[in-house]
């Protein structure tokens, strides 16, 4: 495994990624191997970028992974390293929470030590089903769930003790969880599930575990208060960034996060200048993930360019499309605003559509800074 990571780095990887996360399981709730793996293990393979003097290291930490954990690997490799977890997120269930784990981090840098946070600049919301409710995996009340055929799961949300151990599972929740049972963050169809609950004269709980399986509901679990938000999004130890790229596509979608932000956070709430939202978008990302000539507008740099206005730019609502094989669905966005991309001088997208081209004026970014 360190003979591939060495070969990986060799052919112009950016890094080492992992996860400690407790979300993360794969069929029938099996452990995603790393979430089980020694911290030994873990720092065996990461130890071999200290050789290439280059490359960072991204781990969904979990509450395994601590920011004292991801500060002795920077100290052992000498690389920047990067903390995503809803633990790091703005909770109103934990207020407090978010803002302490960016601190820690503050305190590694000052030792000189790279401890990042990615920050999410939008809601963090989760379409889902009872036929695939994978914000709720985490509890132990879901281990027959996970391991059960879809169609066989609605018998089980119909026993009683799964239900009672649900609960139980709510009452004392395990660090790291996505969802506390907090049913006034839970919609179906835009109305808050306590509501409709309150109207069938039912408890939230009995009110979602008595519905069809593919009824659509959404939770808004994470980075949901402006207020809360906002010192995180300024805090020097976070970059603002997206960790799951096309992962939990049938749930969510976070792509266009750039644009939302400059709609809400630079436009709508002023918590930015528009200069400032640019950089912490652009050059400050490229610069902590050792990019190179990437960023800025400066002699040099590849003319990858966006042309936006700045009155109208944003992203539009999710959608869902049926595009995927077998009939899969995934959730979509569309930019707004937008008048085009340029990659290295050439324009790809002209706000509309795309421009096809005889061959691409990209490169796969295979060398970075130390």
């Amino acid at each position: 495994m360190k003979a591939e990571v060495r070969t990986a780095m060799h052919a112009g990887a950016a890094g080492f990624a992992s996860s400690f996360s407790p979300n993360h399981s794969g069929w029938g709730g099996r452990p995603m191997p790393s979430t089980i793996a020694t911290d030994e293990e873990l720092r065996a393979l990461v130890g071999e970028l200290k050789a290439f003097n280059r490359g960072i290291f991204v781990m969904a930490t979990g509450p395994r992974g601590t920011t004292e954990f991801m500060e002795s690997i920077a100290a052992a490799t000498g690389r920047p390293t990067f903390m995503v977890t809803v633990l790091t997120m703005y909770s109103k269930a934990n207020p407090e929470r978010a803002l302490q784990y960016y601190e820690r981090c503050a305190a590694a840098l000052a030792r000189g030590r790279e401890v990042y946070i990615h920050s999410s600049c939008q809601p963090l919301s989760f379409d889902f089903t009872l036929r695939e409710p994978y914000i709720l995996y985490s509890h132990d009340a879901f281990d027959r769930v996970k391991a059960a055929a879809a169609e066989a799961r609605a018998s089980i949300y119909k026993e009683k003790d799964f239900r009672q151990r649900l609960r139980q599972n709510f009452q004392n929740p395990k660090s790291g969880i996505l969802f506390y049972g907090d049913w006034s963050q839970v919609e179906r169809d835009g109305v808050p599930v306590v509501e409709l609950a309150s109207r069938a004269g039912k408890d939230p709980l009995d009110y979602v575990f008595d519905l069809p399986l593919d009824t659509q509901l959404v939770a808004k679990l994470f980075q949901n208060d402006d207020q809360g938000v906002a010192p995180l999004l300024k805090h020097p130890a976070g970059v603002v960034a997206l960790s799951d790229a096309g992962a939990h596509l049938i749930y969510f979608c976070d792509a266009g996060f750039g644009l939302h932000f400059l709609a809400h956070w630079v436009r709508d709430t002023g918590a930015f200048t528009l200069e400032e939202g640019v950089r912490r978008l652009t050059s400050d990302p490229a610069r902590k993930y050792r990019i190179p000539q990437r960023g800025r507008i400066a002699p040099g740099y590849w003319a990858d360019l966006l042309l936006f206005d700045p009155a109208t730019v944003g992203v539009t609502n999710l959608e869902r499309v049926a595009d995927l094989p077998g009939g899969g669905t995934r959730m979509i966005r569309s930019p707004r605003g937008v008048h085009g991309v340029w990659v290295n001088g050439l324009r790809v997208f002209d706000g509309a559509k795309y421009i096809r081209r005889q061959s691409g004026p990209g490169a796969v970014i295979k060398n970075f800074d130390p």
